[in-house]
């Protein structure tokens, strides 16, 4: 499996730009002494760049079995937005069009997921940057509850910043989700250890729709392809009211909170009201349906150098950093030859249910080609 990983390395890195750094030498040194007997035994993956050293996500992986290739891309730290990946000379590629960008931050992640090279692949997920990246590619991105992935520096002030999994399947960013979850010595307030939920069969599930969290529209085939998913056996929508206030101003303020940088206490009490209400809004549609589902993104992948001018494609992921609830994106269709993800948000704590979910209305597409 490591061999044919580095196969498609060598094949596809030069046309879609996804490998921050390469170590194929460490890597077939792993496989060829991996234990048999572990969960993820020889299973090829790829880390985000700027990972720290040690981090559980990574050393939990590679301790059940894994096989670590080397860094993915991800933004530069500099960039209004992040929804792009950065080789430190050629943008990161869709492999469904060599003209649109595979999202960000965890780029490199989802284009090789997508073009079939690794099955799975770590990433961070502060604004959308796990679920986006699947969106925009076609795969699945899933951000659990705030804590559920222990950090290596521990939880952040604000909480915006969660550990997870870009991956071909619902069932493969659980599995690896439950295996590095659990508190760590360098994050002991982490989450305590999640099993592997059982995902088929179950429902039926009552979920609310919007297309829209804010006054930013979604785009209308966009919309329709998400509304169309649902579809299906085992899902049922309800209306149901959810008093959500815009996220922009509270994201900000703690995104600063998180950097180290001075926040003015009036804003920074604006951000935690802002959490507040949107955490309680969330618990009262709870009471009444089991899932939130929204489009991923309002919008398809944009162009690879145009993400500076689409910084709108977060609007409608990181309102659930603000609240910390879980949330995965699936793949639902295309849009003019461009996937279009789903994104379903569940209770804090209840992965399983957006999972479950997610697995009823996920379309699998491939790449052409």
């Amino acid at each position: 499996m490591v061999s044919e990983a580095l196969d498609g390395v060598a094949r596809w890195d030069p046309v879609l730009h996804f490998i921050d750094s390469l170590d194929a030498e460490g890597a077939l040194a792993r496989a060829r002494s991996v234990d048999l007997g572990l969960p993820l035994a020889g299973v090829p993956f790829l880390i985000k760049a700027r990972t720290p050293v040690g981090s559980p996500i990574v050393t939990r992986l590679i301790a059940a079995g894994a096989i670590p290739l080397g860094t993915s891309t991800r933004a530069r730290p500099d960039a209004v937005s992040q929804t792009f990946g950065w080789n430190g000379s050629e943008y990161t590629r869709n492999p469904w069009d060599l003209s649109r960008s595979s999202g960000g931050s965890s780029a490199g992640a989802a284009a090789a997921v997508a073009a079939g090279v690794v099955p799975l692949a770590t990433g961070g997920d502060s604004a959308g940057s796990l679920r986006i990246p699947a969106s925009f590619c076609g795969v699945v991105g899933l951000k659990g509850t705030a804590g559920r992935v222990p950090r290596a520096d521990g939880r952040s002030l604000a909480g915006l910043t969660i550990g997870g999994f870009i991956g071909t399947s619902v069932e493969d960013v659980a599995l690896a989700t439950s295996l590095v979850s659990g508190p760590d010595r360098l994050d002991p307030g982490a989450l305590p250890r999640w099993p592997v939920p059982s995902i088929v069969g179950l429902g039926p599930w009552r979920v609310a729709y919007r297309s829209a969290l804010s006054s930013l529209a979604c785009d209308p085939p966009v919309d329709a392809v998400v509304r169309a998913s649902l579809g299906v056996p085992g899902v049922v929508v309800q209306d149901a009211a959810l008093d959500w206030l815009p996220v922009e101003s509270a994201w900000l303020t703690l995104r600063d909170l998180d950097a180290g940088l001075a926040v003015e206490p009036s804003a920074l009490r604006a951000a935690v009201r802002v959490r507040s209400h949107n955490n309680t809004a969330m618990a009262d549609l709870f009471s009444s349906v089991d899932a939130l589902v929204t489009p991923t993104t309002p919008r398809v992948a944009h162009g690879y150098d145009q993400h500076e001018q689409n910084i709108v494609v977060g609007d409608l992921s990181w309102g659930f950093n603000v609240t910390g609830h879980p949330a995965v994106s699936v793949p639902v269709g295309l849009v003019d030859g461009l996937p279009v993800g789903a994104q379903v948000v569940a209770p804090h704590g209840r992965e399983d249910v957006a999972l479950a979910v997610a697995a009823r209305i996920v379309r699998a597409i491939s790449v052409p080609g």
